[in-house]
């Protein structure tokens, strides 16, 4: 194993999908990089650049995506994984699916955030549709039973 690409949405799933990666990581000696997609900007999707007000919320929250993403790379860095860290803007499927042909990934390993039926019927989710287009096997890592 060669590359292993973890696309992370900071989300519920994140601190096992971490774990996972750390011990994948070790088992085969492979350096990991991780991915995170954010939501595009207004404009970039057609519509107008909106409010001042509301492009300063997004900015702040892609600087706190940012810190956590850089935060998750130094946990790994410290347990001596070699890693790198992207974030990019755009739909995260076809986010996920570019890194792993440009960088060659041979494993992606990644949350799958538990949804309703109705959800993923009218929303999908990002996990089965890299499993019908991934170009190399996936590792699926539950997100925790959410605490009643």
């Amino acid at each position: 194993m060669r590359r292993i690409l973890v696309p992370v949405d900071l989300g519920p799933a994140t601190e096992k999908v971490i774990e996972v990666t750390e011990a994948q990581a070790r088992a085969f000696g492979a350096p990991v990089e991780l991915l995170h997609v954010t939501v595009p900007e207004p404009d970039f999707v057609g519509y107008g650049p909106g409010p001042q007000h509301e492009r300063d919320q997004l900015a702040c929250e892609m600087k706190e995506q940012r810190q956590k993403l850089t935060a998750l790379k130094e946990r790994l860095h410290e347990a001596g994984i070699d890693v790198t860290e992207r974030m990019y803007q755009g739909v995260p499927e076809e986010k996920i699916l570019e890194e792993a042909k440009r960088s060659d990934i041979d494993l992606i390993i990644l949350g799958l955030a538990r949804h309703s039926i109705f959800y993923r019927v009218w929303v999908g989710s990002v996990g089965e549709e890299l499993y019908r287009r991934a170009p190399c096997p996936l590792l699926f890592v539950p997100a925790p039973e959410e605490e009643e």
